[in-house]
């Protein structure tokens, strides 16, 4: 047999399915791995890029306030309700938003019965973990009244809260507050609520709000009518009158005289004849810090009513 002549015995090369000698077999093996890796790159991206927006939009609506993206809304009674992929929204058209409660399925009236009963829960829990409440002493609480007040930067809103309420010994200190009032069984105080429903501070005075500008109004009228009744400012010659509420000191006692409320104020004013005498400054120093009487700080001295009884200077709260 002549074995030189023989031609040699072609075998296959197959890696993965496909011949490597076939030239044309492992272009096309090659195109069709090369789409495929285009397409699941593709979806990949897409999945990545929904998770991404799916996790900003889980973000931004329990941490930011935003509004939902990707989120399944329902209307009910006076507001929507928005759930997505880990959160559920209440928008109600009062302007009110509720996250992740059960509490809040609607925005019906009967809910503000319940709102102050949850306030009612919260506040006495806040009040016995920050010592503000002492348990131990106290009879009964009892919220008289809840309106909102303003927009927090938490994501929630402040409510100015009406109050009454009865220590076991008789007296007042089983709620304690920074001032003291001059019914200290009945306090006007502001809680904090954020964005998920919890208190996270309560105040007895804050220089904003819709109660404060309530305040504003009424003393500038009672503040510039002091003033002119005792000859502390030339109305006349009072082009512009301004007053503002920097603290509230509480029930005050002064020179023998306890007045029911007591609060600092800044007063500024412009004279028509562009000069500073249209009012008598009574207190050097100025709002600014400077020495101008075209602003300056003043003591305000209420009674029962909240009936302006003395405006002085800051010096007699005993604030330097």
């Amino acid at each position: 047999m002549n074995i030189v002549n023989k031609k040699p015995q072609q075998t296959k090369n197959v890696f993965y399915g496909v011949d490597v000698n076939d030239k044309q077999a492992v272009e096309k093996e090659y195109k069709r791995l090369q789409s495929q890796h285009r397409k699941i790159t593709i979806l990949v991206i897409i999945v990545l890029a929904f998770l991404g927006v799916v996790g900003f939009d889980f973000y931004r609506v329990n941490f930011i306030g935003g509004k939902p993206i990707f989120a399944v809304h329902k209307k009910v009674d006076r507001g929507t309700l928005f759930s997505g992929l880990g959160y559920k929204v209440l928008y109600c058209d009062n302007g009110e938003r509720y996250i992740g409660s059960v509490l809040y399925k609607t925005c019906e009236e009967p809910d503000i019965v319940t709102f102050t009963h949850v306030v009612y829960e919260k506040l006495v829990d806040y009040g016995i973990k920050n010592k503000i409440i002492e348990m131990k002493n106290l009879n009964n609480l009892t919220i008289n009244s809840l309106e909102k007040d303003e927009e927090n930067d938490q994501g929630g809103s402040d409510y100015l809260l009406d109050i009454t309420y009865e220590c076991k010994d008789g007296s007042s200190k089983c709620f304690k507050t920074d001032k003291e009032f001059n019914n200290p069984l009945n306090k006007k105080i502001y809680i904090r609520i954020n964005r998920y429903n919890e208190i996270y501070e309560l105040l007895t005075f804050k220089n904003s709000g819709a109660y404060y500008d309530k305040l504003v109004l009424d003393y500038t009228e009672k503040v510039k009518n002091y003033l002119v009744e005792n000859d502390y400012m030339n109305l006349e010659n009072t082009k512009s009158f301004g007053l503002s509420l920097t603290s509230n000191n509480g029930k005050y006692k002064f020179r023998g005289n306890v007045y029911a409320d007591s609060y600092l104020v800044g007063i500024n004013y412009v004279c028509k004849d562009n000069g500073n005498e249209c009012i008598k400054a009574l207190d050097k120093k100025d709002i600014d810090g400077d020495f101008s009487n075209l602003s300056f700080y003043a003591s305000m001295f209420l009674d029962e009513n909240n009936n302006v009884l003395l405006v002085g200077p800051r010096e007699y709260l005993e604030i330097e």
